[in-house]
């Protein structure tokens, strides 16, 4: 551990350390919830931060310790001049980094796997969970293992629904910020929406340490709050800088100011924004510039420059696997310059 302190400049949270040093301090495996997670070695540990602080993937005072077999990431953020005890989960392939759990919740696991495993039409109704009620991220998986298992039991989903609603609002007394991302879609998705509900508890997720829920508040304020546009633009403004948000944050900027939501309609911006997008290989932000160029809106008109812009989203979207997303698209602009030939 002291070559990591060493090597990285900082401090390790104690309950990690006293993991690690129960359960190998030169690297081991343990099963957590759906994956095998492999707890790196000092050396190990050391090199995969630097390479994740490189690539900006984490912050460059942040720390990460343990991999799984599809190479995501488990690590903490460095909050308020130290390592928070929050451990975050990022999947590089999917652009995507969330809230997951503490390191004590990996010990108290067992308990939680007995109690997910033994959910069933009924027996949810009468199961103790006075285990994990000092886990809000066991409270969060338990709730969301309930939602899961309520597609296959229509009889009891609303039931299931209504009990794993009342356990999002107990792991949010403890802060979880997934759980108030949950409260936050309830209110949403509710027969008569609360958007005053939605925003609180976006707040409080973002609050707590969920990226995902300032893009969703921005989302919701565009939509429900037009008049609320310029506190949009600065949530997503201020996403730019997180690595894994910066291709969906610019392509919604450059919509925002090619659109004029709530007024704001500046071509300059959006083109600036939409280049930025198609730069990061976002297909959406190549074909909306695409779409610019072919209309002649915040650029010269130009067929060409559409076409070509048009067949590298089309790449882009079949290494994805979805082929065909432009092809229409690409025949009709083909169409345009040939006529003027």
């Amino acid at each position: 551990m002291n070559l990591i302190e060493s090597a990285l400049s900082l401090s390790l949270p104690p309950d990690y350390k006293q993991f690690v040093a129960t359960h190998g301090e030169h690297g081991f495996e343990y099963f957590f919830r759906v994956d095998l997670w492999r707890f790196l070695s000092p050396e190990k540990a050391t090199e995969r931060t630097r390479a994740l602080r490189e690539s900006k993937a984490i912050g460059e005072h942040d720390f990460a310790f343990a991999s799984n077999q599809e190479g995501q990431s488990l690590f903490y953020k460095h909050e308020n001049s130290a390592l928070s005890p929050k451990i975050y989960h990022l999947d590089e392939e999917n652009d995507w980094m969330f809230y997951a759990c503490s390191i004590a919740e990996f010990e108290n696991f067992e308990k939680l796997e007995q109690l997910t495993n033994g959910i069933s039409p009924r027996k949810f109704v009468d199961q103790d969970l006075s285990g994990i009620m000092d886990y809000p991220g066991s409270l969060y998986y338990y709730a969301m293992a309930l939602l899961v298992s309520s597609y296959n039991d229509q009889a009891n989903a609303e039931q299931k629904a209504a009990k794993a609603l009342e356990l999002f609002f107990l792991a949010a007394e403890q802060e979880h910020p997934g759980a108030a991302n949950q409260i936050a879609s309830h209110y949403y998705f509710a027969e008569e929406p609360d958007v005053d509900k939605v925003i609180e508890w976006r707040e409080k997720a973002i609050a707590w340490g969920s990226v995902e829920d300032i893009y969703e508040l921005a989302d919701l304020l565009v939509d429900e709050r037009p008049e609320e546009i310029d506190q949009a633009i600065a949530l997503l403004e201020g996403l730019l800088d997180t690595y894994w948000y910066k291709s969906r944050t610019s392509l919604k900027l450059s919509r925002i100011y090619m659109k004029g939501e709530g007024g704001r309609l500046d071509y300059e911006k959006g083109i600036k924004y939409a280049e930025m997008c198609a730069s990061l290989d976002n297909y959406n932000g190549l074909s909306d510039l695409a779409f610019f160029y072919f209309k002649g809106m915040g650029v010269e008109k130009n067929l060409a420059k559409a076409l070509e812009l048009l067949k590298q989203a089309e790449k882009l979207a079949k290494d994805k696997g979805i082929g065909g997303l432009f092809e229409d698209n690409i025949r009709m602009v083909e169409k345009e310059l040939g006529k003027g030939n």
